[in-house]
């Protein structure tokens, strides 16, 4: 099974395209004109991407632009899409940020952690549209944002807007985020953090100044609005440092003071989020974490999936395989050599405890669990791998931009991408159905079944 079984109340939506041919017809309609405007020159670069990105999103994900505030954008009711409008509802994010020291408390603020900046995502939407579609409008927007920090990000690395925009198109758009939108979180979808903060280390790197407070901002809203993609920020951030000043990198200092000032504009979550798990009942023991979560939840070598997925259809085989041509004809030198180092460091971390497939323990996921304060709460090492598939697309772009990829060849091979998505991605089974809106309430005796002494 791809993610959990349905529940006996969910009900699926008339939303097929015979069903509602106007919606669909409405949404190519303004994608195509979203996308036509990005043609026109005279707006940034950065205007005419962000255009053309929203027009797309828009047309692939149709109906979902139009049906807001109708139904629900995935499976529904499931544990957690249920539980986070749920606590929405309940109000933890009001109490945590008018309480912090009550929420220590607080059950609901215990068990979700610092990171609640997502439900004021949600009351932000809320203003315009129901709670539910609040969190609709949120999974329209996180694969367009990931598409378009994943093309900042590759632009500032190679310049060349085009072949930036077709490599950054698999990251933002591809199958494990629509997996997530279906059964999970919301915030799980976000992962334009992830590059978006990369970006502004990379320009801090480069130019300091405005750009290092910048990328302290990105990596304490990262970590509000998901822990995991703050500790991808900030294991990420701690590996380039390393790894720039074993090099001898002549900018080694300045990006040191990146680093230093995100650490300490950190430090107040970690210190709140420290104090939420002390003390008190427990979700659960950290070898239950370790062997019941962590063990589960990773890249698996045999059989070959990436959290249950299989990998031909969550990558794209085509960047993937311009990736490692570009990895073969490199020097090793640059952007490529730290790409690939931090690809192979994160993939390893992805595999989880145990190698899926060999049976060995993982020694890299066992020495960094040792090492790093609190990675014995970490319960889904596959997010690690998100991170290697950037810097993948991020060597793919290189390389095509070394290759000297020409405007027309670049438009056919994202006209190519986009039927490889339809057939690969939109008709795959861990892809978001529409679903009919159910009740959700918090249990009375939710938080003694949850928690354990």
């Amino acid at each position: 099974m791809y993610g959990p079984p349905a529940d006996s109340r969910q009900q699926l939506a008339p939303v097929e395209i015979f069903d509602i041919p106007e919606v669909y017809l409405s949404c190519f309609a303004l994608g195509l004109l979203l996308s036509i405007l990005a043609l026109w020159r005279r707006p940034p670069t950065a205007v005419r991407a962000a255009l053309f990105i929203a027009g797309q999103t828009i047309i692939l994900t149709a109906p979902l632009a139009f049906l807001l505030d109708d139904w629900v954008y995935g499976s529904f009711p499931t544990i957690d899409k249920a539980g986070s409008m749920a606590f929405y509802l309940d109000g933890v994010h009001e109490r945590m940020m008018s309480d912090p020291l009550g929420s220590f408390h607080d059950p609901a603020a215990r068990l979700i952690g610092v990171h609640i900046g997502h439900l004021w995502v949600t009351a932000f939407f809320d203003i315009f549209v129901s709670p539910m579609g609040a969190f609709n409008a949120q999974a329209l927007l996180y694969p367009a944002l990931g598409w378009f920090s994943a093309w900042l990000l590759f632009r500032e690395v190679t310049g060349n807007p085009r072949v930036s925009l077709l490599m950054a198109f698999p990251f933002g758009m591809g199958l494990h985020v629509f997996r997530d939108l279906n059964w999970y979180t919301i915030e799980k979808a976000a992962i334009f953090w992830v590059p978006l903060f990369l970006y502004f280390c990379l320009r801090a790197w480069k130019y300091g100044g405005r750009d290092r407070w910048l990328a302290a901002a990105v990596l304490v809203l990262s970590t509000w609005m998901n822990i995991y993609l703050g500790m991808l920020n900030a294991m990420m951030m701690g590996f380039s440092a390393l790894a720039l000043w074993m090099s001898g990198d002549q900018h080694r200092r300045r990006f040191l003071g990146t680093c230093c000032v995100a650490a300490l504009a950190l430090s107040p979550l970690a210190i709140w989020q420290w104090s939420l798990m002390q003390g008190g009942s427990q979700l659960a023991s950290p070898e239950a974490f370790l062997w019941e979560r962590a063990a589960l939840d990773s890249f698996s070598l045999s059989p070959f999936r990436w959290n249950r997925l299989e990998v031909h259809r969550s990558l794209n085989v085509v960047a993937l395989g311009v990736a490692f041509w570009g990895l073969r004809r490199s020097r090793w030198v640059g952007a490529v050599r730290l790409g690939s180092m931090a690809a192979l460091l994160f993939f390893m971390l992805s595999l989880g405890p145990i190698i899926n497939g060999t049976g060995l323990e993982n020694p890299i996921y066992m020495a960094t669990r040792a090492v790093v304060p609190g990675f014995w709460r970490v319960a889904k090492p596959e997010v690690f791998f998100h991170l290697t598939w950037l810097m993948l697309l991020g060597i793919a772009s290189i390389q095509a931009h070394r290759s000297g990829w020409s405007k027309r060849t670049t438009g056919l091979w994202y006209v190519l991408f986009v039927i490889g998505w339809l057939f690969m991605v939109r008709t795959h089974p861990a892809y978001p159905p529409m679903t009919v809106p159910v009740g959700t309430t918090l249990a009375p005796d939710w938080a003694e079944r949850v928690f354990q002494p």
